[in-house]
């Protein structure tokens, strides 16, 4: 299950780990049956297939895998409400990148990062409260480099 502002990327990597699958089409095979999904960190797709996964915790539907666990929620006021509802219904589908483009992403001026970040004093909270740790979605805030609670993230060298 999602932690608390965790993103369903590392959500799906969590359960990988879990399961003890090595092979990244083999985590795909089992999570949507499907080897050609995109591993997508900010907006994902498919997320229909997780929610299903979680449907017998009586949460976690579409809209909330959305709007707690993925960068969606920055982009939608921004966007006319035609527009915010075609993107919701692809990311729980299919999307192919549309989404990014739907909502400007593609074409944003702010660029988006795509190294992987994480706060230090955030994982040893983590680590304490939960036994584990995850990558939280306020981290991957476009423009942002720095921890609302404790500084600057630290960049991982893809």
């Amino acid at each position: 299950m999602p932690y608390p502002n965790e993103l369903i990327y590392s959500t799906i990597a969590r359960a990988g780990l879990y399961q003890g699958l090595i092979s990244p089409k083999q985590l795909l095979d089992t999570v949507f049956n499907d080897r050609k999904v995109t591993a997508t960190l900010d907006l994902p797709s498919h997320l229909h297939k997780i929610s299903h996964h979680l449907a017998a915790t009586g949460r976690y539907s579409v809209d909330e895998l959305i709007y707690k666990h993925t960068l969606f929620p920055i982009y939608a006021p921004f966007v006319t409400e035609d527009k915010r509802q075609r993107a919701i219904q692809m990311m729980g589908t299919v999307s192919q990148g549309a989404v990014h483009l739907m909502l400007g992403v593609a074409a944003s001026r702010i660029q988006k990062n795509n190294h992987y970040r994480y706060c230090p004093k955030c994982m040893e909270q983590q680590q304490q409260k939960y036994g584990e740790c995850f990558w939280q979605r306020d981290w991957y805030f476009p423009g942002l480099n720095t921890c609302a609670q404790h500084g600057e993230l630290v960049f991982l060298n893809n």
